[in-house]
This record gives structure tokens, C-alpha cells and sequence, in this order.
């Protein structure tokens, strides 16, 4: 019973199969102009497949992206001098040129405190971690940088000076600082790489390290991609994706490709969140997203892109009422010769 039922099934499934690739193939049936309307369809499927292959950079393709997160990692450009205001604070050298008021701990401890903000030269590039520290018992905010030089990279150099632009300290090596107290913090990123948030997975808590270890993640943030009109200087918004807490997200998603990025680091002790926030800005096409091992790309296709202009909508209404016109037109001249539909 079963065995016969089951033939049914089957003797069902190959009919129906049988009649769908007829119906492909011979749709529409006839001699002329079926073939018109065959290339219609044709060239619509060639026509979609060739969008994606155009390039993005034709409709201008950006990506801005804010994100809350307690540690931050991003790379310098090596042609470029950066100075950069930090508040009231502490720096901490390995070796160098230190003055008068740094205090010589050991032999590649070098402290130099500053109770006022202080200019932070870098040159020939340097890769930066910024995270905030954990409260004190004030609740005020801090926050910490240590600048490491660049591998292969000569003449890198880190120098501080104080509001009257006197040399605190200089040297080549890895430079720590960690602030005072936080109102309110801001500088201006322009950068070859960032990476905001850290992968969870990279240290572990266990019963042994409970209320010693802290893991800093991005707690919150989104990817906003805009596209500018085909021909036109008009910009509009494709699409947004939010990341969800600890994602780790990486920009340029592939390290070889270069892109500038610019952006707005800010620290706020009024803000809800004991994070910075970041606001960034670049031409590249799409991001990385590595959450629990794993790793996605947020980006858009080309088509999405063109999908949403009006002409192209005008130009597949058009194409699609020609492929309408020719298979009546089809179906008529059948008729007119006496076959069968």
C-alpha cells in the first residue's frame, strides 16, 4: 500500500517536472516572434548579472560608522604628523628623552606626569589602543593609550609638549598613557585601519580570574552605507545594520586594501555609557564583523544600488511591457496560423 502510494508520488513529481521544462522550453510556442521574446528575457538575465560586475566607486559608495565600545585599535597613517591634545595625565616611557620632571623608575621605566593637558606629536605612524579604565572610587572617567611603533617602519618618533610647547619627553619606543579624570575628550581620526571592539574569545574569564579579569567590548553601533544617484549629485541612504554587543568590527575588511577614514573619537563623563563613542566615515565598500570565531562582511551589492533609482525602475517597466507586447503579439500570430496555443 505503501510502495503504491509512494509510485503515485513519484509518477506526480516527474509530470510535473517534465511539464515545467516543456514550459520553459517552449514558452512562448511558434515560429516568430517567439524568438523576440526568448532575447527579451535573455538579455533582462545578462542585464542583471552585468550590474553586479560594475564597479561601486560609479555611484560613490560610502559607509559611516558609530559605535559605542570600551577599546579601540587603530593605525596611523605613516605620511602624516599627528598632534593630539590629551588631558591631565600620566606618560609612561620604555627609553628616551625624558625632562627634568620625569621620574626614572627603572631602567626602561620612565614615568613623566603632567597636570596639564599635554600635545602629543607622532610621526612616521604608530598603531594606538584606546580603552577606557575601569571607575575608581570617584566614578570618574579615564581612559588609557599605549602607541606602539609600526613593524619595518624607521624614523618613528613620539614627542610631548606642554601648553607652552616646552619637550616633556621623546623617544621611538612604546609610549603608555593613562589619564585623569574626564569632562569631556575629542580628537579627529584620520586613519589607515580600525578595529573597534575585541573579540571575547581572546581571554576567557574562569573561576580562578572572576572579579580580576576585564574583557572591554563595543557595547553598541551600527553601519550606515549611502550611494550617490548615477549621473546626479543627489546621495541616499541603501541600507543600516546594527552590530550587536562584543562583535569586533574591522575596517578595511580586507588588510591589503588601502581607503582613508575619518572620523570623531569622544569621550563624555555626562554620556549614559562609560564608552567612547566613534563616528567614522570612508569610501570603502563594506566591513568585517568577527563574532565568536566567526566572520561576516556587512557591505551592498551593486544592484541593491541601482535597484533603487527611478530610471531604472522606468527601464524595467518598459522592459517588462515589451516582453508582455511581443508574447501577445505571439500568441495572436499563432492564431492567425491555425496552431495550437
Amino acid at each position: 500500500m505503501q510502495g503504491g502510494r509512494l509510485g503515485s508520488i513519484v509518477v506526480r513529481a516527474h509530470r510535473a517536472t517534465l511539464g515545467a521544462a516543456k514550459t520553459v522550453s517552449g514558452w512562448p510556442p511558434g515560429r516568430w516572434p517567439a524568438p523576440t521574446v526568448t532575447t527579451l528575457l535573455i538579455v533582462a538575465v545578462l542585464l542583471v548579472g552585468a550590474v553586479e560586475l560594475l564597479p561601486k566607486t560609479l555611484s560613490d559608495v560610502t559607509l559611516s560608522v558609530r559605535a559605542q565600545t570600551e577599546v579601540l585599535e587603530v593605525e596611523l597613517d605613516p605620511k602624516r604628523t599627528y598632534v593630539w591634545w590629551l588631558p591631565a595625565g600620566s606618560y609612561t616611557l620604555l627609553t628616551g628623552e625624558a625632562d627634568a620632571g620625569c621620574e626614572h623608575r627603572q631602567r626602561f621605566d620612565i614615568a613623566c606626569p603632567s597636570a596639564e593637558p599635554t600635545a602629543l606629536t607622532i610621526e612616521h605612524g604608530a598603531n594606538v589602543r584606546f580603552e577606557v579604565l575601569p571607575p575608581d572610587g570617584s566614578g570618574a572617567v579615564r581612559f588609557s593609550a599605549a602607541l606602539t611603533p609600526r613593524k619595518n617602519q624607521a624614523g618613528t618618533m613620539f614627542s610631548v609638549h606642554d601648553a607652552s610647547d616646552r619637550r616633556l619627553a621623546a623617544t621611538p619606543d612604546l609610549v603608555t598613557f593613562e589619564s585623569g579624570p574626564v569632562d569631556l575628550w575629542r580628537i579627529p581620526l584620520i586613519l589607515n585601519r580600525v578595529q573597534v571592539g575585541e573579540s571575547l574569545t581572546d581571554a576567557i574569564s574562569t573561576t580562578d580570574t572572576i572579579g580580576a579579569a576585564r574583557q572591554p567590548i563595543m557595547t553598541d553601533g551600527e553601519v550606515r552605507i549611502f550611494a550617490r544617484g548615477l549621473g546626479t549629485r543627489d546621495r541616499y541612504q541603501i541600507q543600516t545594520e546594527r552590530f550587536d554587543p562584543a562583535d569586533v568590527v574591522q575596517i578595511p575588511a580586507d588588510p591589503g586594501n588601502g581607503g582613508l577614514l575619518l572620523g570623531v573619537l569622544t569621550l563624555d563623563r555626562d554620556a549614559d555609557r562609560r564608552a567612547f563613542d566613534l563616528t567614522m566615515h570612508t569610501a570603502l565598500a563594506e566591513v568585517s564583523v568577527r563574532r565568536l570565531g566567526a566572520e561576516h562582511r556587512i557591505g551592498v551589492s551593486m544592484w541593491s544600488i541601482v535597484s533603487q533609482l527611478p530610471t531604472w525602475a522606468a527601464l524595467w517597466i518598459v522592459w517588462v511591457s515589451l516582453i508582455v507586447v511581443a508574447n501577445y503579439h505571439a500568441a495572436r500570430l499563432q492564431q492567425l496560423q491555425g496552431e495550437p496555443p
